[in-house]
């Protein structure tokens, strides 16, 4: 027992010595950049701060709340971990979307490396680089303008919509529109006519894809403890995902690659011979792609709801037109569509804060001092979380009414580049953006053709649910006539 006792008293010692060491490193640091620390929140739990990662990541908007409280920048600092520092000031948004001294690998490639691999969401550096330069091609103008697959997913979704005034939650019908759309997009599959050779069909694979995303994403969060859990369950759900994308990359280099509007795996396999690399930006692609579109138009059509006069001028609008104008370049011309997307985007960002770590010792232009004007210095593994849910709520930018959900404000706001951050910007920009755009175009369009009256059957609040993206917690839920 005396021995069990000394040998932690030891490790508490060596502990605090280490802690004194990095905090005198650090001042010295901060000393020698001209740096002030920002102002500082405090938390109830203070070995890592457990209680504030669960309310960020439980509560959308509690992170707009503490910038309300301390201004553009703060940080949150814990007995153990290092610092994560919270800004929406535009200077740093552009220094951490930009420079190459804050990446993502260290906080995702250790978690998702065993399912999706190396790719652009889980590595920095050349290999995002080249990643990046291999997708890009799939998403040319040339190549997302071909609706015909998501017009046949719209006429089923309209088919199977209740014209009674019952009520119906477009969310999960939404979802398997666009998961279908996607299966499509990326591997070239139809999952209503899957070759009886392949080694599990399009609903599994989903389910397979979904298992192994979650075990993935509690790898991310548990980090080094995760080893310590049992790994057969998760190594056989990966594997059964993989097996379907392999199936389908051996599918495309059979292939002569000709057809017009070519799938993601097609692209990839005319630029590489290289099938496990090929097989990592596949599922990454579905990690980026399974969700996005649907959850937009979601939130849309939730808002479009409570707001009936909006809904009228999209009838006034499409009501009338022909499959043949609704086009691509037309879609994305039309200021009211994009108005109502940009507005939903800014009121319900899918992503409403994205983080990223300090790859080396560094400095943010902005936030230290108690007036947020000096630079902070950022050990190398600090985390920063920008918060696009309060960046998008700015009243310089966007007007006082900033929670009113008012499309045509976008006739007259210009937001600057890093003030609204709808798909992102810097290096990891969205590469689907006008995909995104495009195709939920297309359905609000084809769907305000169909429904003449749009209202809610929802008195609740929008809240958010939190996972690789941001979705409605309680659906979409409407009465249609």
């Amino acid at each position: 027992m005396g021995y069990v006792l000394n040998t932690a008293l030891l490790g508490l010692v060596i502990l605090v010595f280490l802690l004194f060491r990095r905090q005198r490193l650090r001042q010295a640091s901060v000393q020698s950049h001209g740096c002030e620390p920002a102002i500082s929140h405090p938390t109830k739990e203070p070995f890592f701060g457990s209680d504030f990662q669960r309310s960020m990541y439980g509560h959308v908007p509690f992170l707009y709340r503490l910038h309300e409280q301390y201004g553009t920048t703060f940080e949150v600092r814990s007995w153990v971990s290092l610092p994560v520092v919270c800004t929406i000031a535009t200077d740093n948004i552009k220094c951490v979307n930009t420079s190459k001294d804050f990446g993502v690998e260290p906080m995702r490639l250790p978690g998702l490396e065993y399912f999706c691999g190396q790719g652009f969401i889980t590595t920095d550096g050349d290999t995002w680089y080249h990643s990046r330069k291999l997708l890009k091609p799939s998403f040319d103008i040339s190549n997302i303008s071909d609706l015909q697959f998501l017009k046949r997913e719209v006429d089923r979704l309209v088919e199977d919509l209740p014209g009674d005034s019952s009520t119906v939650d477009l969310q999960p019908l939404l979802y398997v529109m666009f998961l279908n759309s996607a299966l499509h997009f990326v591997l070239g599959v139809d999952p209503s006519s899957q070759p009886s050779s392949a080694p599990l069909t399009a609903d599994e694979f989903v389910k397979s894809f979904h298992d192994a995303l979650f075990y993935s994403m509690v790898r991310v969060v548990l980090g080094p403890v995760w080893k310590l859990l049992p790994q057969s369950k998760y190594k056989k759900t990966c594997s059964t995902a993989h097996s379907f994308v392999d199936y389908h990359i051996g599918q495309a280099n059979e292939e002569d690659g000709t057809t017009k509007g070519k799938s993601l795996i097609r692209a990839l396999n005319s630029q590489t011979n290289d099938p496990t690399f090929i097989r990592s930006q596949v599922i990454q692609a579905m990690m980026a792609a399974q969700d996005t579109t649907s959850e937009l138009l979601t939130n849309a059509l939730f808002l479009l709801a409570r707001h009936p006069k909006y809904w009228a001028q999209l009838r006034l609008e499409f009501v009338g037109k022909q499959e043949s104008d609704l086009l691509a370049g037309t879609l994305l011309e039309s200021k009211l569509t994009q108005n109502i997307l940009h507005e939903t985007l800014r009121i319900h960002p899918i992503f409403p804060l994205l983080g990223r770590v300090a790859l080396r010792d560094t400095q943010l232009p902005v936030g230290g001092g108690p007036h947020h004007d000096r630079p902070m210095f950022i050990p190398e593994g600090t985390t920063l979380v920008m918060g696009y849910y309060a960046l998008h709520r700015n009243p310089e930018v966007f007007g006082s009414d900033i929670e009113v959900f008012r499309p045509e404000r976008w006739d007259s706001i210009k937001p600057k580049q890093w003030e609204f951050l709808g798909f992102g910007s810097g290096h990891r920009a969205c590469l689907g953006q006008q995909k995104a755009l495009i195709e939920a175009s297309y359905a609000l369009a084809r769907l305000s053709q169909a429904i003449e009256e749009l209202t809610s059957a929802d008195s609740g609040d929008w809240k958010g649910e939190m996972k690789l993206t941001c979705k409605s917690a309680n659906g979409c839920k409407v009465k249609i006539n």
